[in-house]
């Protein structure tokens, strides 16, 4: 019985195309009794009026106020897609985790499998990171946020649609391969394993809380910072210099100036001191005074450091799976 994750990023390539990963692994588009069965999944999560029906709508033209005109595809051209995985008879959860972790992080918010016509097989759901991450999902992007300083609206891109190309098709397998290789050694990894399982668990944290600073930071800590007696108090000294060393050894180091916009002299390390500064606000229960304790940070959205926190625990988590022995003796220096 084939399993279907559903892809909820909008993917722009053509809908009578398929793109073949491996041996029984398809992406392609849900056919029109895969739609209605991903419609009557979506409707418990609230049908969010822009970003959902841009499965079935495209731009017509937009708009200075940052909204759009749109008009409706016809039911040959909507774009839900999924991952069709015709091998076996049970999930494999690699497969969600890996489009997440690509640099494109598509989400698969729910998958499902259903038995043939007149068999005792129903309809089967797996959520692959539990049921509360698709609902705050759905929730986050459902949020317009307003910028009071230029008075302006800003939602979502209406159209951004994202590429899955042979090049996604390369980095896919690549994460795929990494999580798959690490599933055999994790049990000598218990600090990385658990970090893999903290860095999906986040998903469940709405964008619009404060606790999710928190929890990035706490997966960074797990990884690398040995909290020894002696050494709780150079936490944050920690973090700077072990981020900038293993950002020296990425095959494609974080570039800061594409996040933050501050002074030459700003580096990694530094970037995520101010951070951890702000962070430890939160957890003790401080006043939080997201400019004055950022100030540094010129201009530099909330959102934005989320973003940036996102992509700098992403990259450590893969370069952690990948080079494990090197980040076990790292926490312990």
């Amino acid at each position: 019985m084939p399993a279907y994750y559903y892809i909820e990023n909008l993917i722009d390539f053509d809908v009578n195309e398929e793109l073949k990963i491996e041996d029984g692994l398809v992406i392609k588009a849900a056919n029109q009794e895969q739609i209605a069965i991903l419609k009557s999944l979506l409707i418990k999560f609230g049908k969010v009026p822009f970003d959902f029906n841009l499965h079935e709508y495209k731009v017509k033209k937009r708009l200075e106020s940052g909204g759009a005109e749109v008009e409706i595809r016809t039911d040959a051209d909507f774009r839900y897609f999924i991952l069709e995985h015709s091998v076996g008879n049970h999930y494999n959860l690699f497969y969600a985790k890996a489009l997440l972790l690509m640099e494109k992080e598509f989400f698969v918010p729910f998958g499902f499998a259903k038995g043939p016509k007149n068999s005792e097989i129903g309809l089967s759901i797996k959520y692959p990171f539990e049921e509360l991450s698709a609902y705050t999902y759905f929730n986050d992007r459902s949020i317009i946020n307003f910028d009071a300083e230029s008075s302006q609206f800003h939602p979502k891109i209406w159209d951004s649609g994202r590429s899955f190309n042979q090049a996604d098709k390369k980095e896919f397998l690549e994460k795929l391969d990494l999580l798959r290789t690490f599933e055999n050694v994790k049990d000598d990894f218990p600090h990385i394993s658990k970090a893999v399982d903290d860095y999906f668990k986040i998903s469940e944290i709405s964008n619009n809380s404060v606790f999710k600073v928190v929890s990035y930071i706490a997966c960074l800590e797990l990884l690398l910072v040995d909290g020894s007696m002696e050494k709780l108090k150079s936490i944050n000294l920690q973090l700077q210099s072990k981020l900038n060393l293993i950002n020296n050894r990425l095959k494609d180091p974080i570039n800061l100036a594409k996040y933050i916009k501050g002074p030459d002299t700003l580096n990694l390390g530094i970037v995520m001191g101010i951070i951890y500064n702000y962070r430890s606000s939160i957890a003790h229960g401080d006043f939080i005074d997201f400019e004055k304790k950022l100030k540094v940070l010129e201009k530099v959205a909330i959102i934005d450091i989320l973003r940036f926190l996102r992509i700098v625990l992403r990259k450590v988590i893969l370069f952690s799976i990948e080079e494990p022995e090197l980040i076990r003796d790292l926490k312990r220096c």
